[in-house]
């Protein structure tokens, strides 16, 4: 059998088990809008990791990593090890921190600190970075995959396009994360494990003295530390930082259970990257010892798929179509997330839970195909879309480093950030040849950095008014009985509102708005300034007051001896009988995922609730929760 033929069989087969898959979870995971954006917040570390490092290996990236390799020796496994970087700083400074403010979206968090203007302008940056993100991955596959298959390779950019759009609008994040899990564990094995294995087995180890001089060495092999345009150690560090701070890697944090798993799933997610880049550079030494005069190093990839046995040269292929179609479904997702936040129900006002579902299968099919489109017919034109999808995370960098950190920024500063990067590389990368002698990056961040610390300093005006003489309006109110129930984050207040913010049109800016004003007029205080302190709450004795004057004696009597408010008692005789699926309960009581995933998680926190399982998470009583109902 001819390795086309083995090809085609695999893909066909690859294929039609991801749509089935796509569509049976689908079925049963995506029951409303939250759940197609994050998943109902029901995420475990293990598949926030995944779904992480599906992002990484992607189609584009693949062939990348033996072509670095294939160049530099080990030191191409900065090409990975950049990206790996990027995800160690989102571990250790803002992923929690993501996850933590309650935001479904970044452009929602964006507003709360930069304003209507600075959400809408940062809105278009991502939306047109993740399409052109989206149509690369497309490019950067439909030759090999073409060339696979013996087919066109418009119709392979066309074959992959629609079927990852398709079972994205089956089932969203849940039927991305589904696939993603089958998708990275067949390259990950194959790739990663099987071929190393393999070329080890055949060859031994890589000859040092069949290759340049210092190739083997570890970390720089012979790639340069600094250098001003790309390939070098600094400017891969600089151009993963600005990836990793793009919209699927805040619906991944934001899907999370619990901050504990986000962080538990960011430290894995290092730690694959690390590995994969080692492993990649070391395969890519391979290739060089094997295939020393190749006319160009981008063809080491399939040139080395020539030399290794036709079924796992076809397994490593069609991993390569995987590959794709799990880096292009997460950022369909997210892009998909700013048409239902930004336009559905922040412009459009639409509450009803079955037309906002609508609207992001339709926007899924609208937005993916229009990236396909892209890729197809305007190849040339997705290379400067590309350039300023990369360009928009500088300045996103900027924002979270400020959001999390320094807190200067405002609209005008944020509004001026976007404008000077997305100038920056219209006239650098577009309009002139410069980013030939020096990568635009290294322009846009320091750029954008000043820009809005400057602008913001300058036209800086208290925006964060007391709450009015007659109280608290409703939605303050509704806050500080969320504290009174033992709520005590912005992302916990947050969830556990979800029902309420919807029926009253509220987004997570309005939520932490809110909390700006109670906390200037004496009702809560906050942990701290900056850092993730600032998005943890206590109530003083005046919000405590205000709280208990607002809420029912039953409540509040529940709240005095059992710990736990009416609600969570509530949830705890719902699964005394055993283990039983908060989605079972979601669909039995019409509640939203987000809640219960708030409430299970606090009882989870207090010790009276044991949460568990892979997929659909389960619950039941521990023996102090057991103890407690008997009361």
């Amino acid at each position: 059998m001819t390795s086309q033929v083995w090809m085609i069989a695999i893909t066909v087969i690859y294929v039609l088990a991801m749509m089935a898959l796509s569509w049976y979870i689908g079925k049963k995971t995506t029951k409303d809008e939250t759940e197609f954006m994050v998943g109902g917040r029901e995420f475990t570390p293990l598949m926030t990791a995944i779904g992480n490092g599906s992002i990484l290996i992607s189609g584009g990236y693949l062939p990348s990593i033996i072509m670095y390799g294939y160049m530099f020796g080990m030191g191409g496994m900065w090409f990975y090890l950049g990206w790996g970087t990027g995800a160690l700083v989102a571990w250790l400074c803002w992923a929690g921190f993501w996850r933590t403010t309650g935001a479904l979206t970044p452009t929602e968090w964006f507003e709360y600190r930069y304003g209507k203007g600075g959400r809408m302008a940062i809105t278009v940056v991502i939306l047109f970075a993740s399409l052109a993100i989206l149509g690369w991955q497309y490019v950067g596959c439909g030759d090999t995959i073409g060339g696979a298959l013996g087919i066109d390779s418009k119709l392979a950019m066309l074959l992959v396009g629609v079927v990852v759009t398709a079972y994205v609008a089956f089932g969203g994040i849940w039927a991305a994360t589904a696939t993603d899990l089958v998708q990275f564990s067949w390259v990950f094995i194959i790739q990663f494990i099987i071929l190393p294995i393999y070329l080890i087995a055949k060859y031994g180890m890589p000859d040092a003295a069949a290759l340049p001089a210092n190739f083997l060495n570890v970390p720089f092999g012979t790639i340069p530390v600094v250098k001003f345009v790309a390939p070098s150690v600094i400017t891969f560090l600089m151009m993963h930082q600005s990836l990793l701070n793009q919209s699927p890697y805040w619906a991944r944090a934001a899907g999370t259970r619990s901050l504990k798993a986000c962080k538990r799933g960011w430290m894995w997610t290092v730690i694959i990257a690390y590995f994969t880049g080692v492993v990649g550079a070391f395969t890519g030494c391979y290739a060089r010892q094997l295939l020393p005069n190749l006319e160009s190093a981008s063809a080491a990839f399939g040139s080395l798929m020539n030399v290794l046995p036709i079924p796992l040269a076809a397994c490593i292929m069609a991993g390569l179509m995987a590959a794709t179609m799990s880096t292009c479904d997460i950022y369909l997702v997210s892009g998909v997330n700013q048409l239902v936040r930004d336009v559905a129900q922040y412009f459009l006002k639409i509450r009803d839970t079955k037309k906002l579902l609508q609207w992001a299968k339709w926007g899924t099919i609208i937005y993916g195909m229009a990236s396909v489109a892209f890729a197809i017919f305007w190849k040339g034109g997705l290379s400067y879309l590309f350039a300023f999808g990369t360009g928009v995370g500088a300045p996103l960098f900027v924002y979270y480093l400020d959001s999390w950190l320094l807190r200067v920024g405002n609209q005008a500063g944020a509004i001026s950030s976007v404008a000077v990067s997305m100038g920056i590389v219209l006239y650098w990368d577009i309009l002139t040849k410069n980013s030939a002698q020096v990568n635009s990056l290294w322009l846009i961040f320091p750029a954008s950095f000043i820009t809005l610390v400057v602008v913001s300093l300058l036209t800086k005006k208290d925006n964060v008014k007391p709450v009015s003489d007659k109280g608290p309006d409703a939605v303050q109110l509704e806050i500080l009985k969320a504290m009174k129930r033992g709520y005590a984050n912005a992302g916990a207040i947050i969830t556990s509102m979800t029902q309420y913010s919807n029926d009253h049109e509220l987004q997570a800016g309005h939520i932490h708005t809110a909390l700006d004003f109670l906390e200037k007029s004496g009702y809560v205080t906050r942990k701290g300034q900056r850092l993730i302190a600032q998005l943890y709450f206590s109530l003083t004795e005046k919000g405590e007051a205000t709280a208990v004057a607002h809420m029912g004696a039953s409540e509040l009597d529940t709240i005095a001896k059992y710990g736990v408010d009416a609600r969570a008692l509530e949830f705890m005789q719902w699964i005394k009988s055993g283990d039983v699926s908060l989605s079972d309960i979601s669909g039995k009581h019409s509640i939203y995922m987000m809640e219960l995933s708030a409430i299970s998680e606090h009882l989870s926190e207090l010790g009276l609730v044991n949460v568990f399982g892979q997929g659909r998470l389960k619950a039941s009583l521990t023996d102090a929760g057991q103890k407690l109902l008997q009361k």
